[in-house]
């Protein structure tokens, strides 16, 4: 039987300076992280089929999120449009949780954190629809192995088990 989406998490710092994970959740019917993998093909004269290389991957998220006023994160998406921050200014992390992995200790799963880029891509929608911001998080170089503590929303680095 196949295992349920609330499973894995994705939460995003939202903090100013200071680290401030929310869960990405509410507002939000769908969310995937496109890994975008970069390969590389070479067919050698000896071979009558290729050789096939991953040389990178670009993992990215599109967050279509339905406006809820007086929640934290649409305080901050709220925000930051009036900013339109770029370069060094749309900078954060976020970090992804699998709850169907071991858990290292009670509320404390194995994490992946990575840096990211954020973009808004717009806010609107259809005449009688609900109002919809749009972002996407690129990441940025290598994700940090770790465990994430659900409860306090803090980070640890290392090996995650």
């Amino acid at each position: 039987m196949a295992e349920m989406r609330e499973k894995l998490m994705h939460f995003f710092d939202i903090g100013d300076g200071t680290e401030n994970y929310v869960l990405l959740g509410d507002g939000i019917s769908s969310l995937t992280e496109e890994f975008n993998p970069e390969n590389e093909t070479k067919h050698y004269i000896h071979q009558s089929s290729g050789t096939a290389n991953v040389k990178s991957y670009a993992p990215s998220m599109s967050v279509e999120k339905e406006y809820i006023k007086d929640e934290e994160l649409q305080k901050w998406i709220d925000k930051k449009v009036r900013e339109l921050p770029t370069g060094a200014s749309a900078r954060s992390s976020y970090i992804r949780v699998n709850a169907l992995e071991e858990p290292v200790s009670d509320g404390v799963w194995p994490a992946v954190k990575r840096a990211c880029a954020y973009q808004f891509d717009s806010i609107g929608g259809e005449g009688g629809s609900e109002l919809v911001n749009a972002m996407t998080l690129s990441g940025v170089g290598d994700g940090i192995q770790g465990s994430f503590n659900v409860s306090t929303r803090k980070f640890t680095p290392g090996s995650g088990e």
